[in-house]
């Protein structure tokens, strides 16, 4: 899913994906499969071969809510509990037959402390982290729903043939109905 996450494309992380091939665990995931669940420990930091994972949290409510995805050729992980060695704040369930190169914590300590390169990239990816995810917040306090949707439109038409309309309105914080309307709206203008 081409630039949904877009971290991804702001750096070249080949030799990391070169690293988890080489030194990590090829995994077969089924649809419905969790990577990793609310609250346990966060173990494995994953390179998406093939496939699409859903990341959710329960509101308070006792709601499900979407709150990220991770698409073929991207990385999976609750990658702030994975470097803590903590527990992971969401499920990260395969929402299709997935492949994933897992790596442990201590295999990816290896790789960063090797070279001062792989240092730099482990830097990287941590500040294109927060910057995504400050992107976000922002974006959830200054667009309206509306543009939020047509922004993901217009940067991954192809996102809804893997998610559900619920799934997404789920991801922008919106009921269904506000998302069908807002849908029937864009379509008509």
């Amino acid at each position: 899913m081409e630039d949904f996450n877009k971290y991804i494309s702001r750096l070249d992380y080949t030799s990391l994906i070169d690293w988890m091939k080489e030194q990590g665990i090829r995994k077969e995931y089924s649809k419905g499969d969790y990577f990793v669940r609310l609250n346990e420990r966060s173990r494995y930091v994953g390179y998406v071969e093939q496939g699409a994972f859903r990341y959710s949290c329960i509101h308070p409510e006792g709601k499900e809510r979407i709150v990220g995805y991770a698409f073929e050729k991207e990385f999976a992980g609750d990658y702030a509990a994975f470097r803590e060695q903590a527990f992971s704040h969401v499920d990260i369930q395969a929402l299709c037959d997935s492949t994933v190169y897992i790596l442990t914590y201590e295999q990816t300590e290896q790789f960063f402390n090797a070279t001062p390169g792989n240092q730099y990239l482990g830097r990287r990816i941590a500040e294109l982290l927060l910057a995504e995810v400050y992107e976000r917040l922002i974006a959830v306090y200054s667009r309206s729903p509306e543009e939020q949707y047509l922004e993901i439109l217009h940067r991954c038409p192809q996102l809804f043939n893997l998610i559900s309309l619920k799934e997404l309105s789920s991801y922008l914080r919106i009921t269904p109905e506000t998302l069908s309307r807002i849908r029937k709206k864009v379509v008509t203008s």
